[in-house]
């Protein structure tokens, strides 16, 4: 995985797929005959606005130092995100999780750029995967 999607103080698998093709699959069943494609996306539109909306404060949030409320950032998209089947954003988010909790992750003025690329990363990767 590239630099830009590291943060010293936060150890997860990298090598994870960006997708959990699985995840996925359940989402693209759909029994009562809509365009499973159609769903997807809508889902996807929906964890991205309400990603960004919830990620808006992220770069004060770090110069502030203020953990407690990064944690809340990257808590919920890393939910939405394992959800939708974005497997390595959502453990990436997780181990900030957790790094936080355990005191391994003291100081975050510079979490900000790493939190933003992961997440525009996975989401380029996802609109391609399905083409929307």
């Amino acid at each position: 995985m590239s630099d830009i999607h590291t943060i010293p103080e936060v150890t997860y698998e990298a090598e994870l797929p960006v997708m959990d093709r699985e995840q996925i699959d359940m989402l693209l069943m759909v029994d009562d005959g809509e365009d499973s494609t159609k769903l997807v996306k809508e889902l996807f539109d929906l964890f991205r606005t309400e990603s960004i909306e919830k990620m808006k404060p992220l770069e004060n949030v770090c110069e502030a130092g203020d953990r407690g409320e990064m944690r809340k950032i990257v808590h919920f998209v890393a939910g939405s995100a394992g959800n939708l089947g974005l497997a390595r954003l959502s453990a990436f988010y997780r181990a900030i999780e957790y790094a936080i909790d355990h005191g391994e992750l003291v100081r975050i003025g510079h979490c900000a750029q790493p939190i933003r690329a992961a997440f525009e990363s996975s989401c380029v990767a996802f609109t391609s995967e399905f083409d929307i």
